[in-house]
């Protein structure tokens, strides 16, 4: 077992920039917002025609879609927010994992499944990158490419979502719970992301994993530490964010769903009788105030996404779980929002990323 804890030298990774450490950026509007996303869009499709080999062949005004060349995907423009903000998501883990798609020592797994796929993103650009394995992605809701035309998917999620013309051969996608019972197959890589808040009972899910996985196969999750961090310890200044961090824990709890996920994955890994448990915790800006370029890039993309999230993400927790109304919810999230874009609070939250094996000789 191993663990990995790169905030030792947290003081050397997070130097602040100096010429913006005392920006508040209290004015950066909607309109600041359209074109930071636009610009961010035009990286993200620069940095998959390097890192991931797919490059963009041309883009259509009037669909508003970038065509992909190298497989024949169709992807929304920046417009469509539903889908961007998937693909920031899918972006900034990239690049805090150096454009891997993976940490795992896999190497040519027959099958994997990827749990709560989504979009379908990262199940696609494995099964891109690994044409030996059979890739199967499960989510409880039927948003990928291959139930596009189907009368379960309505036109404002067809609309949402990224427009692609195929899938690979080797990727397809299933409607499951993955708390439900688990039947029939067995993997060699199991891939789980971003899932906090919706699982009820997470030691109970590795349970299934470790029962459907074959001797030597991996696993590997990855979640976000749900709350923030300030590096200069300046979080009292920002009140309103510890109101909407608090109020998310008050109502995940009462729903049985906990936030609390991503520090506890290593033991819950272990308590399912993984080996070789391996921990990696990357700090990840959440704002561009760092001096660092790479860091910096990294903030610019979470800065949006937790912009997105103060706007959407958590108001039926608010209003449904904890009786706020809809016009109290939107004050506070105007006033997170507000906070969130101070970058003298060099705020940053944690992304832990763990990975194990199933022993050769299960118990």
């Amino acid at each position: 077992m191993a663990s990995t804890d790169p905030t030792a030298d947290l003081a050397n990774q997070l130097e602040p920039d100096d010429e913006q450490s005392s920006e508040q950026d209290s004015a950066y509007g909607d309109d600041d917002l359209i074109s930071e996303r636009t610009s961010l869009f035009s990286d993200i499709m620069k940095y998959r025609e390097e890192v991931h080999d797919t490059f963009v062949s041309a883009f259509s005004p009037d669909t508003d879609t970038w065509l992909l060349g190298q497989n024949g995907r169709r992807y929304h423009g920046y417009k469509d927010g539903a889908y961007l903000l998937a693909l920031q998501h899918h972006h900034i883990f990239n690049l805090a994992n150096g454009g891997k798609l993976y940490l795992a020592p896999i190497e040519r797994p027959a099958r994997v499944l990827d749990v709560g796929t989504g979009t379908g993103i990262w199940a696609m650009d494995f099964g891109d990158a690994h044409e030996e394995s059979h890739v199967i992605g499960i989510d409880l809701s039927p948003i990928q490419p291959a139930w596009w035309g189907s009368p379960i998917v309505s036109d404002e999620q067809f609309r949402l979502l990224l427009i692609l013309s195929r899938v690979a051969p080797n990727v397809e996608f299933l409607v499951d719970d993955a708390e439900d019972l688990w039947l029939g197959n067995t993997y060699d890589y199991i891939h789980i992301r971003m899932l906090s808040g919706a699982i009820k009972d997470w030691p109970g899910l590795l349970a299934k994993a470790f029962d459907h996985m074959n001797p030597g196969g991996w696993i590997e999750l990855t979640e976000f530490e749900v709350w923030l961090h300030s590096h200069n310890n300046s979080l009292h200044r920002a009140p309103d964010i510890q109101t909407w961090q608090e109020g998310l824990r008050e109502a995940a709890a009462l729903i049985g769903r906990r936030f609390d996920v991503a520090v506890n994955l290593e033991n819950w890994v272990r308590q399912a009788n993984f080996t070789n448990v391996t921990q990696h915790k990357i700090i990840v800006p959440a704002a561009p105030w760092p001096k660092n370029k790479e860091l910096k890039t990294l903030g610019a993309y979470q800065l949006l996404n937790m912009l997105d999230a103060a706007s959407s993400y958590g108001q039926a927790h608010f209003t449904r779980v904890l009786g706020w109304s809809a016009d109290e919810y939107a004050v506070l999230s105007a006033k997170v929002r507000s906070q969130l874009k101070d970058r003298t609070l060099q705020l940053y939250s944690d992304l832990y990323t763990v990975y194990a094996r199933k022993p050769m000789t299960a118990p």
